[in-house]
C-alpha cells in the first residue's frame, strides 16, 4: 500500500514537471499562409474573423464558389463578399460568375499575393513584384526597417499613411486602359512571367477565345493605396451595378499583420467601403475545403464542447489511475485439516486388539517400524536381511548396542513369520522397536 501511493505520487509530480516545462518553453510558430479562420499561428485570421465576428453582425464564413452562391441563392445585390488568400485558384466559370456577382450590384474583396491569370486577363491588367524579401522572422528581427503605404487619391495627398515592414506589400498593379490591345495586357515583364512559370495550377493557362475576343474591363476604376514608388497597392473597379476591390495586401488580413502597429486601421478602412452589407468571407479558393469536416472537428471548434472533451478526459484518466490499484480484499481463515492419522490408528489398533491377533498387529507394527528406519538413516530391514553394516548403521545412530540391536531384530523376524505370538512377546517387541524409533528420531 506505501509502494503504491509513493508510485502515484512519483508519477503525478513527473507529469506536472512535463506539464510545465512544455508550458513555459518557447513556442515555435509556423510562418505559412493559411488565412484560415482557426489557425493561430502568425499568418493565419484566428484574430481577423474573431474581431469581424464581433463587429459585424451579419459577418459569416462559408466555403462555397461564386457559382455555388449564385445556385444557392438569388442574384439580388446588397452583398459584400471577401476573399483572402495566398493562392486563390480560378477557372473560366468562376470568372464569369463573379462578373455576374458584380453587375447584379454585389462586391467582391480579393487580397492575394497571386492574382489568378485568368482574372488578370480578363480585367487586363497585371502585377510585378517590387520587394523581393521572403517572409522570414530572422529578417524581420534584424533588421526592423519599415516602408510607407499611402492610403487617398495620390502619395501627395494621403488621407493615411501606414508604416508596414516591406514583406507585406510585395506585389505592385499596373492597370491598363479600355483601348489596350490584349496583347500589351499579357505581355508580363522578366518577374511576372517567371511567376507564371513556377505556377502548375491549371489556373495558369491562358483564358478562352470567347474572353480574349471580348475582353471584359472596369467601367471606371480608383487607386485607393499607393506605395512609395506610386505603384497601386489597393484598386477599386467599378463593374455594372457592383464593385471589385484588388487588394495586393493580404498578410495585413492575418494575425502578424492585424496585430502589427496600426494595421488594423489600414483593414478596417478598407472594409469600410463594403460597409451596411452582409459581409461573407469565401475559403472554396484556397486550401480550406481539403479539411475533413467531422463532427469531432465541430466540436472542438466550440468552446463548451471542447472542454467537456478535456473534462470527459481527465476523469477517465484519473479513473483509470485509481482502479489500477490493487484492492485490498479480507484474507479468508483457512482452518487446518485435522490430523486423523491417530485416530486411524487407534481404529485399527482397537479393531485388531478386540480380534486378539497378535500376529497381524505384529506384522503391521514391524512394516511401520522398517519404512520410519528407511526414511530416517536409509537401511533397508523390511526387504532383506539385515547385515552387520546395517547393524552397525543402527548402533552409530542411536547408541544402543550393537547385540542388543541384532537380537531385536533377529526375534521380530522370527516372530513375523510365526502365526502364534503371545501377549509379553508382542508387548516386549512393540517396546524396543519404540525405543529404536526414539533414539533414531533424537
Amino acid at each position: 500500500m506505501k509502494g503504491s501511493r509513493l508510485y502515484m505520487i512519483a508519477l503525478l509530480a513527473f507529469l506536472v514537471i512535463v506539464f510545465v516545462a512544455e508550458l513555459m518553453a518557447p513556442h515555435k510558430f509556423v510562418w505559412k499562409q493559411t488565412y484560415d479562420k482557426y489557425d493561430k499561428e502568425p499568418l493565419g485570421s484566428y484574430v481577423f474573423d474573431d474581431v469581424l465576428s464581433s463587429s459585424i453582425d451579419d459577418y459569416t464564413v462559408v466555403n462555397k464558389t461564386f457559382y455555388q452562391i449564385i445556385q444557392d441563392d438569388s442574384l439580388s445585390g446588397g452583398r459584400a463578399f471577401l476573399l483572402t488568400e495566398a493562392n486563390p485558384i480560378f477557372n473560366n466559370m468562376d470568372v464569369e460568375y463573379l462578373y455576374k456577382l458584380l453587375h447584379s450590384g454585389n462586391q467582391v474583396m480579393i487580397c492575394t499575393e497571386n492574382f489568378p491569370y485568368r482574372l488578370k486577363d480578363t480585367l487586363r491588367f497585371k502585377t510585378s513584384y517590387v520587394n523581393y524579401k521572403v517572409f522570414d522572422t530572422k529578417d524581420f528581427f534584424k533588421n526592423k526597417e519599415r516602408d510607407s503605404i499611402f492610403f487617398g487619391t495620390d502619395t501627395l495627398n494621403p488621407v493615411q499613411i501606414y508604416e508596414v515592414f516591406p514583406q507585406t506589400h510585395r506585389l505592385s498593379m499596373f492597370i491598363y486602359q479600355a483601348d489596350d490591345t490584349l496583347r500589351q495586357a499579357t505581355d508580363m515583364d522578366a518577374d511576372d512571367t517567371h511567376r507564371q512559370a513556377t505556377r502548375l495550377d491549371a489556373d495558369d493557362e491562358p483564358a478562352t477565345d470567347s474572353i480574349k475576343n471580348d475582353p471584359v474591363n472596369c467601367d471606371s476604376m480608383e487607386v485607393l493605396v499607393w506605395d512609395s514608388s506610386n505603384m497601386p497597392l489597393a484598386v477599386r473597379c467599378f463593374i455594372g451595378e457592383g464593385e471589385l476591390f484588388l487588394v495586393s495586401t493580404p498578410l495585413m488580413f492575418t494575425n502578424f499583420g492585424l496585430l502589427d502597429g496600426t494595421n488594423a486601421s489600414y483593414v478596417f478602412r478598407l472594409l469600410s467601403f463594403m460597409k451596411g452589407k452582409p459581409l461573407i468571407r469565401l475559403e472554396a479558393y484556397g486550401q480550406h475545403d481539403e479539411k475533413p469536416q467531422t463532427p469531432l472537428r465541430y466540436v472542438l471548434s466550440q468552446t463548451p464542447l471542447r472542454w467537456a472533451i478535456y473534462v470527459g478526459m481527465a476523469l477517465l484518466v484519473l479513473f483509470m489511475a485509481f482502479t489500477a490499484k490493487r484492492r485490498q480484499r479480507i484474507i479468508p481463515v483457512v482452518k487446518p485439516p485435522h490430523n486423523r492419522s491417530l485416530g486411524f490408528m487407534q481404529l485399527i489398533s482397537n479393531l485388531y486388539y478386540q480380534q486378539h491377533d497378535n500376529y497381524q498387529m505384529l506384522q503391521m507394527k514391524y512394516r511401520y517400524f522398517c519404512a520410519d528406519v528407511k526414511n530416517l538413516i536409509g537401511v533397508e530391514l523390511f526387504e532383506q536381511v539385515p547385515g552387520e553394516a546395517d547393524y552397525e548403521r543402527l548402533f552409530e545412530k542411536t547408541g544402543i548396542e550393537k547385540e542388543v540391536v541384532k537380537s531385536l531384530l533377529h526375534h521380530v523376524r522370527v516372530a513375523t513369520y510365526q502365526e502364534k505370538v503371545n501377549d509379553q512377546q508382542l508387548k516386549s517387541y512393540i517396546d524396543g522397536m519404540n525405543e529404536l524409533l526414539r533414539a533414531l528420531k533424537n
